[in-house]
């Protein structure tokens, strides 16, 4: 007998075209087709079918997005199944109109298979779930970390301040006693003598510098940070006028566009000037005199200002490693210098809330960026194009 032929001798429809085609009637029927009756359901698995739809999309976005949460493949199969049961009330609104139940049972069995998926994974998950610290505890253990963070670093920031200062008086007594030798008794010495003794001058001088620095850099976090709107012209020119010796010196040419107002403390903000147009006179080319630029351009709420020079420039590798407290990357005695300052522009731009970074290759000079809010326009002032 051909096989494709049904027990009557007329032939059996394929499994595709009866899976297509139905002779049932739609649901339409059973409800008489009142409307009422019909939009009550078809609104309602609408409503459930969109809602099941957009569930899975906010997980599969929250597992993209934070892959440091765990139990990701939880979220997925979920993500899933939620789907699978709003597909069959998807498959709900077309059978009022059009009896689509076989697709409707595949559907259901495979939003059933999805769902034993769902609690098998499930079950091993749930004591490793409930092992996971509360959001309570996790807050605790946050606030007291940062408690005992904040009374460390103001114990270091102490240490810092009271061993630089007291530092001081016995470093005025090892310089002081070195230059009344050099005065008094420098022909008493011979050249070995004299030279040993440039080299304790020399060294005490030096360590005085790192100690008025150290002790400028522990003082930065004492000073409040308020939110005062200031003219950053002015704090540029009161640092340009400390280094006014310098410049004269090394016959720099420094050049400076209109800067805004900014969101600083006005003395700090001094201070980050100085520091940067410093470094700026201090590594520069040998045989050229220096020169520096300091710009600014707003990006949105804040400013970012721009100290550039043409000086030797710094490698990439060390662009992070000039802002850590006494790194050097240049030799000390071609170039005087601490070590400090760039460590205290960057924690001076923080602590308002700001970042400060580089751009820089060897031989082609360097530029310091810092961003900081900047002052909103008053009501009546006009807004730059």
């Amino acid at each position: 007998m051909d096989p494709g032929a049904s027990a009557d001798g007329s032939a059996a429809p394929s499994f595709w075209h009866e899976f297509w085609t139905t002779t049932f009637m739609p649901h339409g029927c059973c409800y008489q087709w009142q409307p009422l009756i019909i939009w009550t359901h078809v609104i309602s698995d609408a409503f459930i079918c969109l809602a099941y739809y957009s569930i899975p999309i906010i997980l599969f976005a929250f597992v993209r997005k934070r892959r440091d949460v765990p139990f990701n493949a939880i979220f997925i199969i979920f993500g899933v199944f939620i789907m699978a049961c709003g597909t069959t009330h998807l498959l709900e609104v077309v059978n009022v109109w059009y009896p689509v139940y076989r697709l409707s049972a595949v559907v259901k069995i495979i939003t059933a298979i999805v769902s034993v998926l769902a609690v098998y994974m499930l079950i091993p998950i749930l004591p490793k779930a409930l092992a996971l610290p509360s959001l309570q505890s996790a807050h605790a253990a946050l606030q007291k970390t940062t408690i005992e963070l904040k009374r460390s670093n103001a114990e270091l920031e102490q240490f810092a301040y009271v061993a630089s200062h007291d530092l001081q008086e016995p470093l005025r007594m090892v310089s002081m006693h070195a230059e009344l030798l050099k005065r008094r008794h420098v022909q008493a010495l011979d050249a070995t003598g004299q030279a040993y003794l440039g080299i304790i001058a020399k060294g005490a001088s030096r360590m005085q510098s790192l100690v008025a620095s150290l002790l400028s850099f522990a003082r930065i976090d004492q000073v409040p940070v308020g939110v005062t709107s200031i003219d950053a012209n002015q704090a540029l020119a009161e640092a340009l006028g400390i280094l006014a010796p310098r410049i004269a010196e090394s016959h720099a040419i420094v050049t400076r566009d209109s800067l805004p107002g900014l969101r600083m403390d006005p003395g700090q903000l001094a201070v980050v000037f100085q520091n940067l147009v410093a470094n700026a006179l201090t590594f520069h080319r040998f045989g050229e005199p220096p020169r520096v630029h300091i710009s600014a351009r707003q990006t949105g709420p804040e400013v970012v200002v721009s100290v550039q020079d043409h000086g030797i420039g710094i490698s990439p590798e060390h662009h992070q490693r000039v802002f850590v407290v006494f790194q050097r990357i240049h030799d000390s005695d071609a170039y005087e210098g601490p070590g400090i300052g760039l460590a205290s522009v960057k924690k001076i731009v923080e602590r308002h809330g700001g970042r400060i970074w580089l751009e820089s290759q060897p031989g082609q000079g360097t530029t310091v960026y810092f961003s900081v809010l900047s002052v909103p326009p008053s009501p009546g002032s006009a807004h730059a194009p």
